[in-house]
């Protein structure tokens, strides 16, 4: 432990190694994902793997010791709490530098997939425009590839190679949202000296 003493007596702070944070479900998560037998479970669990990374992130920073935690920051984390809601918690860590725009902007983006999903009543493709305009705009999403789909690309196919052809745009993306995810993650759980 080093103690940094200045000329004046202040309270000592302990400088420690950093290390990079692993959600304790984390593996659960990304199963959970690629387990995925639609889009909307596909979706759901990757907002699901978002905001326990975000949980995750916010407690290390927050929870210093048994006091703070019991009477200060465990109400404000609940579901009910000011910090319950995702993107409440986004916000924080953008401001606070923890995460960058882009970051923030790849969280709203899946909240908002998933917000759509509820409101669809878990009834959503990958062949739905708007759903493929919201995944196009995630960061990770445009550094691969982005995802294409026109209807077009199934005139004249009959009912066998039409299901084939789905279920591959499927799965091509459903793969990359588990890619895209994995980046945020990565990103998330990174080295942070608040931590």
């Amino acid at each position: 432990m080093i103690q940094a003493v200045g000329a004046t007596q202040v309270a000592p702070f302990v400088l420690r190694d950093v290390m990079p944070l692993h959600p304790p479900n984390e593996t659960e998560l990304l199963e959970a994902l690629s387990e995925a037998k639609d889009a909307s479970e596909c979706l759901m669990a990757a907002y699901d793997a978002i905001d326990d990374t975000l949980d995750t992130l916010i407690n290390s920073i927050f929870h210093k010791d048994d006091y703070a935690v019991k009477y200060v920051v465990d109400p404000l984390l609940t579901n009910d709490g000011p910090l319950g809601d995702i993107l409440v918690r986004a916000k924080l860590l953008l401001g606070l530098g923890v995460i960058s725009k882009e970051v923030f902007d790849d969280i709203d983006i899946f909240v908002t997939l998933r917000e759509w999903t509820k409101h669809q009543e878990n009834d959503v493709s990958f062949t739905e425009r708007d759903v493929l305009f919201e995944l196009n705009k995630i960061s990770a999403i445009q550094k691969m590839m982005p995802i294409e789909y026109d209807e077009s690309m199934t005139d004249g196919l009959d009912a066998v190679m039409l299901e084939m052809f789905l279920e591959r745009h499927y799965q091509r993306v459903k793969s990359t949202i588990i890619l895209a995810i994995t980046e945020l993650v990565e990103t998330l759980c990174r080295d942070n000296p608040l931590v």
